[in-house]
């Protein structure tokens, strides 16, 4: 079985147990805290280090997370650590947040700029996006500035990616000069 099935089952099972539960909003907040601490190098390397025993990451987990996160997403951890996949438990926390976004209908969006935008521009954009048929009904920015693009910005949703830069603008008329260049005319 491929790890993304794997993964996928967590995390479908924790979410469908925690909404019966109604302790959905919880474990979403427990598996941002979660990918936070997976974040650390030292901690990474404690998840995937197959020399360390399960009763040692077991006490490992219970000091860094029994008083953090709420009791039934902890319990899960253990489970997932007794079945010796605590090496997935980044990428099942990252799922966890994704099926959650798919659930409340919210689409992420990857925006380049040349330069910060003002609030104004944001609403527009954001309100374009909405009634555009590519999106969900709440969108979820996240910002990068690239001085490279020169000017106008890049838009990515998922697999779509919307460039509207002035560096492509301005390479596609130096493809169209160097073409029209080597083209004879008659």
């Amino acid at each position: 079985m491929s790890v993304y099935k794997i993964v996928s089952r967590y995390a479908r099972s924790l979410m469908e147990i925690s909404v019966e539960k109604n302790q959905l909003e919880s474990t979403i907040e427990n598996a941002k805290y979660f990918r936070e601490v997976a974040k650390l190098r030292d901690f990474r390397n404690l998840l995937h280090n197959p020399v360390i025993k399960p009763d040692v990451k077991l006490k490992v987990f219970e000091k860094i997370f029994k008083d953090q996160v709420n009791d039934f997403f902890y319990k899960f951890m253990q489970l997932v650590i007794r079945k010796g996949r605590e090496s997935i438990l980044p990428e099942i926390a990252d799922e966890i947040l994704d099926q959650y976004k798919t659930m409340m209908m919210v689409t992420d969006i990857q925006l380049t700029t040349a330069t910060k935008l003002d609030p104004d521009f944001m609403e527009r954009l954001n309100a374009s996006l909405v009634k555009s048929s590519i999106t969900a009904e709440k969108l979820e920015f996240k910002t990068k500035v690239n001085k490279d693009i020169i000017g106008g910005f890049i838009i990515q949703i998922e697999d779509k990616l919307i460039d509207s830069s002035v560096r492509k603008k301005l390479k596609s008329i130096e493809n169209e000069i160097i073409e029209k260049r080597f083209i004879k005319t008659n």
